[in-house]
């Protein structure tokens, strides 16, 4: 029996998702689900920690799935799927932190496209983080954009140093400097309280 397009063993990820953009744009109606379940979590998990919310994370990753399915014709696969996903999240996200700021927040797409809809996690079991990943995340936050955004992609979201570089428009070297300079106004910032000595050792 031959096999199935997704079951070739020495497929790249890129490679996977390519097919699956191809049934997404025929029409298969399962295969976009197939394509963003895997990143769901971490899309969640940017998005909370962008707007401290739970559930303002949840129809935040909602909405922009909806709208990634509703632009998915207009995709052109330079970037990967996730690259792709994190950026509307990170931009829907800044949309209702402004929104707030301003004290006219409206409510998010509910067009009744729920086809995406995952069951709802409470924010403490999703991030299920730790005293020090708290601790990290606090002091992070003190940081400029570019070098929270850099560490944030690293020791949170795992991500290799090129798939660091697609998110923030940038080539590796820039990626590297910027996460060397991070962890120094990090270590910085830590010794002020003498707090989390050991960090970002490796």
């Amino acid at each position: 029996m031959p096999q199935r397009p997704l079951e070739g063993k020495n497929m790249t990820l890129r490679e996977k998702e390519k097919i699956l953009l191809q049934k997404i744009k025929a029409g298969d109606p399962t295969a976009y689900m197939t394509l963003v379940s895997p990143f769901r979590e971490r899309l969640f998990r940017k998005a909370v920690s962008m707007v401290k919310d739970g559930d303002d994370a949840e129809d935040i990753v909602q909405d922009a799935l909806i709208s990634g399915y509703k632009s998915i014709q207009n995709f052109r696969a330079e970037a990967g799927v996730y690259t792709w996903l994190y950026r509307i999240v990170v931009n829907k996200s800044k949309d209702l932190l402004a929104k707030k700021k301003r004290g006219r927040e409206k409510p998010m797409d509910d067009s009744g496209d729920n086809q995406f809809v995952d069951s709802r996690v409470g924010y403490e079991k999703k991030l299920e983080l730790s005293e020090e990943s708290r601790y990290l995340m606090d002091k992070i936050a003190l940081l400029e954009d570019s070098y929270k955004q850099v560490l944030e992609l690293r020791y949170f979201e795992n991500l290799s140093y090129n798939e660091i570089a697609e998110i923030m428009e940038c080539n590796v070297g820039t990626v590297k400097s910027r996460l060397f300079k991070a962890k120094e106004f990090l270590k910085h910032l830590i010794q002020k309280d003498e707090k989390g000595e050991g960090f970002f050792e490796k």
